[in-house]
């Protein structure tokens, strides 16, 4: 509920014709030259974008650089503009449409949906006088043209710094995010900022925090909770009652005379995609598939299902589909980490790709690399 009055803020609410029209003209004269202009690191707003998609990047950057003996912890930073679609100045976001290279008249035209905009507010049965709107937009693509240490879904920031045995870029890293910040006008939260200091098993590392941004044990980030061992046991125990709240519904329906086969249709749609989210995230600790797989199995004992699930071809199913996803985009983020064919004449140990070096368990049971080792599978 809103406490404040900077609580309250204006919703911009345009027809569905209206919201159809734009995907058409988006789609038809816009979708390819804004793709070419999103960096690699924004995983929002294009094709084949999706969560479980940047939580698989953010992932495979950690553990690689915790792979490298050099490297004795990483940094995490998920960092959180403060009402970021309401701060773009729109004066600034016209030079920025008109730097993209789309043809005038598409420009102009979304130029003309911002020019002359009022609001009002209308709360219980009061009736404000109509202001002026030069700042705030309903659509934005946000880009930072940066290192491949910066991930970016819609707003939602997360940034990827190595420690290493005799530097910490930490402080210059987060300084070059809130200078853009600053100069492009948006503000970050620091009360939603968090870093998570991830270090390797013998690490006892203490780090000073940066710009006051205050240091966690576990961290949420796109919906996954991330935890400071590598581990995501926190992560699977709120899933788990999530999903355990999911079967007393099921319990009840049960009792109102539901057939084994309705139960099977909620099982599936409401109780599987909770457990089932980031799975090919968390799907690189063998402790949390266990679990998982415990509770699969209780479900299918006490006939909430009629099916027997294993986890880890769930997991398979997953792994597969995103790959194929990615394979077919070219333009796809994740394109450049998947791993590619192995050009040889010869191939005496059916390898389709190079394997690659690895130091650790933890890097070998992440997504990319599970492509590589388990399913030998190549682009």
């Amino acid at each position: 509920m809103p406490k404040e009055k900077s609580d309250y803020r204006g919703i911009n609410v345009t027809s569905v014709i209206a919201r159809a029209f734009e995907k058409v003209v988006f789609n038809a004269h816009a979708r390819d030259v804004v793709e070419e202009n999103l960096t690699a690191s924004q995983f929002a707003y294009r094709e084949g974008g999706s969560c479980t998609d940047a939580l698989i990047a953010i992932q495979h950057a950690v553990n690689q650089y915790l792979d490298d003996p050099q490297c004795t912890a990483v940094r995490l930073y998920a960092l959180d503009f403060s009402k970021a679609f309401d701060s773009v100045k729109h004066d600034l976001l016209s030079v920025k449409l008109k730097q993209l290279g789309l043809s005038p008249y598409i420009t102009n035209w979304y130029l003309s949906f911002l020019e002359g905009r009022k609001q009002r507010l209308l709360y219980d049965g009061f009736v404000g006088q109509w202001k002026d709107v030069n700042k705030g937009t309903t659509h934005l693509e946000i880009s930072l043209n940066g290192k491949d240490i910066l991930f970016k879904y819609a707003d939602d920031t997360s940034i990827v710094s190595p420690v290493w045995k005799e530097q910490d870029n930490s402080v210059d890293i987060v300084r070059t995010f809130m200078e853009w910040s600053e100069k492009n006008c948006m503000s970050s939260n620091s009360k939603k900022c968090k870093e998570l200091v991830i270090r390797k098993k013998s690490g006892t590392n203490v780090f000073t925090p940066v710009f006051g941004i205050p240091q966690t044990c576990q961290l949420s980030v796109l919906g996954l909770i991330l935890q400071d061992n590598g581990r995501f046991d926190c992560h699977v125990h709120v899933k788990l009652i999530k999903a355990n709240k999911c079967l007393f519904i099921l319990r009840s329906l049960r009792k109102e005379g539901y057939s084994q086969a309705e139960l099977d249709h909620l099982f599936s749609s409401i109780v599987l995609p909770s457990i089932t989210y980031g799975l090919p995230v968390y799907g690189a600790s063998e402790a949390e598939l266990t679990t998982m797989q415990c509770f699969l199995d209780r479900c299918y004992k006490r006939k909430y299902t009629s099916k027997s699930f294993s986890i880890k071809h769930l997991l398979e199913k997953q792994d597969r589909k995103v790959f194929r996803k990615v394979s077919g985009i070219d333009r796809h983020p994740l394109r450049g980490l998947l791993p590619k064919k192995k050009v040889s004449t010869y191939n005496l140990r059916n390898r389709t790709s190079q394997y690659p070096k690895v130091n650790t368990d933890r890097f070998k049971n992440s997504y990319i690399n599970r492509l590589i080792f388990k399913y030998n599978l190549a682009m």
